[in-house]
């Protein structure tokens, strides 16, 4: 076993022994563990059984403390959430991160590994570090690997897998440019699976004659146990069967079971003990320095909340202004739009009945169809003005969303009677009542129906073209929780992805500036806010826009 590990395990457990003699075991202690599919050799499956090194280590451990560890085999990105809620007590491998430290509690590593990168045998332009820039890298999805490439930013073409079996596999058959994992994973999984194609990244070594491995700088991992962070006293168990097992000889026994090929520098008893003397001696001045660091910490802490403290109150002051400002400019938009309201539909009503007595086909019915067209845009900016000055206050009240839908339904088919435009409508059998006002979200339903409509228009601006909108309500869940969705689509011009983070911004609007106020998007997120629902869409440019409209369900409806 290499003389780095032994010392990081003798080193930290020597400390830790004394503060866990009082966790005494209890026989009948279990715990729920769980192992990822194939990360060999630390986490295999063996005949249906976890297995592996970290597997065999985290028993050892156990059964030195007198616990016991029931084990399941599932994918990493499904045990790592189930340790994060509590469904598992304890992981044997998890590599430690900063980020990873704010939701788990890590034992002492037992193993240090770094990354490496390997490519296809026929892949003539990575050798080093930088040349991963702009290329297709493959990752074991939540990986440190996968960590490690997004903090690098290497590229905006990332493939994730489930397995690092499955990411190889890809590699051999001549798919993508790189791999990035453990060095020690990949030479065994390269043997393994026999991949004739594939192999690490070398460089010259010092000499400038041999090749050695590429070590990513950045890509330490050190493996560790990891529990739900505040199981303190899982924790001291654990670091302390790791002492007893690093001493007692068990460590180097499953070290050379699952790394034969590592086990040249495997310190001997003599070598062990030496370590363990020269360690013994200055643990106290090692403590006083713990302390120091803790100290510090907790002060580097109390800045930092102080810090975060300030920077709260600083927004919150912005956003204080901002409410401000849009609250004048609300007062003042409300007048104009109650001044212009009575005008804008007389305008309407004159076009409409010219448009109704004009002859077919005459240039007076497409003059009349024209005004029809802008005054309707003018009302829909009026709206959006009036609303934005006054919101509606009054309480809320159970209600159905169909009927919502119906009334919404029936206003927009008189705004786009003249645009051919085809709705079709999916509304799910016996949805239930959803507590809410109902005004609001009709005016956010009328909103987005009117986006599609002007997006399917400039897109299809012939009064023949196969203009079709979507609008599909049903019941989900999502995250634990009975949600009413309501998807409005249309395949017009879809949003440019330049302005996707903005659309939901006051005063931001994706018309033309003469045809929009750029709040009936900005009032449609505040109003579902309010109503602790979500907003979001997704969107592909000259294709398809399609949002999504959350409204939580109360329980007692079921």
């Amino acid at each position: 076993m290499p003389k780095k590990i032994i010392s990081i395990i003798v080193a930290a457990l020597v400390i830790f022994i004394p503060l866990n003699i009082c966790c005494a075991a209890d026989d009948n202690e279990k715990y729920q563990s769980a192992t990822e599919y194939d990360y060999p050799p630390f986490s295999v499956t063996s005949e249906g059984e976890a297995d592996g090194f970290s597997v065999d280590l985290l028993k050892a451990v156990a059964q030195e403390v007198g616990i016991q560890i029931a084990f399941k085999i599932d994918d990493w990105s499904t045990i790592k959430y189930e340790l994060e809620t509590g469904e598992l007590d304890v992981l044997p491998l998890v590599g430690y991160s900063e980020q990873r430290d704010e939701v788990f509690d890590f034992s002492v590593p037992y193993i240090v590994m770094h990354g490496n990168i390997f490519v296809n045998k026929n892949n003539k332009t990575i050798f080093f570090e930088d040349d991963l820039f702009g290329k297709e890298i493959i990752v074991m999805q939540d990986d440190n690997a996968h960590e490690y490439a997004v903090n690098m930013n290497f590229t905006d073409k990332l493939i994730l897998t489930e397995t690092y079996k499955e990411a190889f596999e890809l590699l051999n058959s001549g798919k993508h440019d790189a791999v990035l994992a453990q060095n020690l994973i990949g030479v065994q999984l390269i043997e393994d699976l026999n991949l004739k194609n594939v192999e690490a990244v070398t460089q010259l070594g010092d000499d400038g004659i041999t090749r050695v491995k590429t070590n990513l700088k950045g890509f330490e991992q050190k493996f560790c146990f990891a529990v739900k962070e505040g199981n303190s006293e899982l924790l001291a168990k654990l670091n302390e069967g790791l002492a007893i097992v690093s001493v007692n000889g068990k460590y180097n026994e499953l070290y050379a079971k699952w790394f034969p090929f590592l086990t040249s520098n495997k310190l001997t008893s003599m070598e062990i003990f030496q370590n363990v003397g020269i360690i013994l001696l200055p643990v106290i001045f090692i403590m006083l320095i713990i302390f120091t660091l803790y100290t510090k910490k907790q002060l580097k802490k109390k800045k930092i909340e102080l810090e975060e403290a300030n920077r709260k109150k600083l927004r919150f002051e912005a956003r204080l202004r901002d409410q401000q400002k849009l609250e004048s400019i609300g007062t003042l938009a409300g007048g104009v739009a109650h001044e212009i309201n009575n005008p804008v539909n007389g305008i309407m009503n004159y076009g409409q009945l010219i448009f109704d007595e004009s002859d077919e086909n005459s240039t007076i019915k497409e003059y009349a169809q024209e005004i029809i067209h802008e005054t309707e845009r003018v009302s829909e900016i009026v709206t959006n003005l009036l609303q934005f000055s006054r919101q509606e206050h009054r309480g809320f009240s159970m209600v159905k969303i169909t009927d919502i839908i119906d009334k919404t339904l029936s206003l927009v088919k008189t705004i786009i009677r003249n645009d051919q435009i085809d709705i079709q409508v999916e509304i799910e059998e016996n949805l239930p009542r959803i507590e809410c006002r109902s005004q609001q979200i009709q005016q956010v339903l009328l909103n987005l129906l009117t986006n599609a409509r002007d997006s399917l228009n400039s897109k299809y601006p012939g009064a023949d073209a196969d203009k079709k909108l979507i609008l599909i309500c049903k019941k989900v869940k999502r995250k634990n929780k009975e949600w009413v969705q309501i998807i409005v689509e249309d395949h017009g011009t879809g949003i440019e992805k330049s302005i996707q983070k903005k659309i939901f911004d006051p005063f931001y609007t994706t018309k033309d500036r003469a045809s929009g106020t750029g709040l009936g998007l900005y009032i449609s997120y505040g109003i579902v806010k309010d109503h602790k629902g979500r907003l979001t869409f997704e969107t592909m440019e000259d294709s398809f826009t399609r949002f999504y409209l959350y409204l939580p369900v109360k329980e007692q409806e079921f």
